[in-house]
């Protein structure tokens, strides 16, 4: 009988730096990973907001984003949530209802505790030195616990 080993993929976080409007940018890269179906009801984007005000922010970023493009989002705490592909939440809670998780967009300033269950974490870091300082912070975090870090810079 042969030894089976089970090669286990550490979650790949990517920091995306040096962004002018983080909201903006944000629903760029909601809209980018609904249209190339990365994301979906049933492998949700999860959006991780500050709290309840930055959550109805996020929100409103996303629904007016772009005038040809609807991106069906919802609250974690809403009952249909099950149905959306991008899930808001000021929580640290798995969609439980998700065949499979995908990618949490990182919108707090502090690290996601369930970040290890995703299989990409999404950071993103404006111009501003709090923020800057907040995210380096959090790269170190990630960096001393052996996580392959992919930086971006982003001049818009």
């Amino acid at each position: 009988m042969g030894i089976c080993f089970r090669i286990l993929k550490l979650t790949r976080i990517d920091f995306y730096y040096d962004v002018k409007d983080i909201l903006s940018f944000a629903s760029r890269i909601a809209r980018k990973l609904y249209y190339e179906k990365v994301v979906s009801a049933k492998r949700p984007l999860v959006i991780r907001c500050k709290d309840q005000s930055h959550c109805e922010e996020v929100s409103y970023s996303i629904y007016n984003f772009s005038r040809k493009d609807f991106l069906p989002c919802a609250e974690f705490s809403d009952k249909n949530a099950d149905l959306f592909p991008i899930i808001l939440s000021t929580v640290s809670k798995m969609p439980l209802w998700a065949d499979d998780i995908i990618v949490l967009l990182n919108l707090d300033t502090k690290i996601e505790i369930t970040f290890s269950s995703y299989r990409r974490v999404i950071e993103i870091v404006d111009q501003t030195e709090a923020n800057r300082q907040k995210g380096r912070e959090r790269y170190k975090y990630y960096k001393e616990r052996g996580y392959e870090i992919f930086g971006h810079r982003v001049d818009k």
